[in-house]
């Protein structure tokens, strides 16, 4: 088990170009996933368990790509919260106690925190 890791703010400003492109990537690839499943399913749903589409490898391989950037997001310590809207927490340590900094796709740098418990509706400036 990986230790804990906190973020200062500078920290988590760094972390912002290569989770633009994570993201990206996931948003593109969440696309696929969603196109793919719609054409498979009428398929799966007739032919249980057999997964002879053509498509149905291709859907697999997009799902572990997708797999894969998330658990590198969870390695650097971040939180992913969803996609729509797309959200990254950074755990932080603020007047000694434990909060999240908060970044939301397409925000230039990180400008918001929060409690852990209060999550995206509590946010609150720097």
């Amino acid at each position: 088990m990986q230790e804990k890791r906190f973020y200062t703010v500078e920290e988590a400003n760094e972390c912002i170009p290569e989770l633009i492109r994570d993201i990206s990537t996931l948003m593109e690839l969440k696309d696929q996933i969603e196109k793919l499943h719609a054409e498979l399913t009428p398929f799966f749903e007739v032919v249980p368990y057999n997964g002879g589409h053509k498509n149905a490898l291709q859907l697999m391989q997009i799902g572990e790509q997708f797999r894969e950037i998330v658990i590198g997001i969870e390695r650097r310590g971040c939180h992913l919260k969803g996609l729509d809207p797309a959200l990254i927490d950074f755990p932080h340590i603020r007047d000694g106690k434990e909060v999240y900094l908060c970044w939301r796709y397409g925000e230039r740098e990180i400008r918001y925190w929060h409690e852990v418990e209060s999550g995206f509706s509590g946010r609150k400036p720097l």
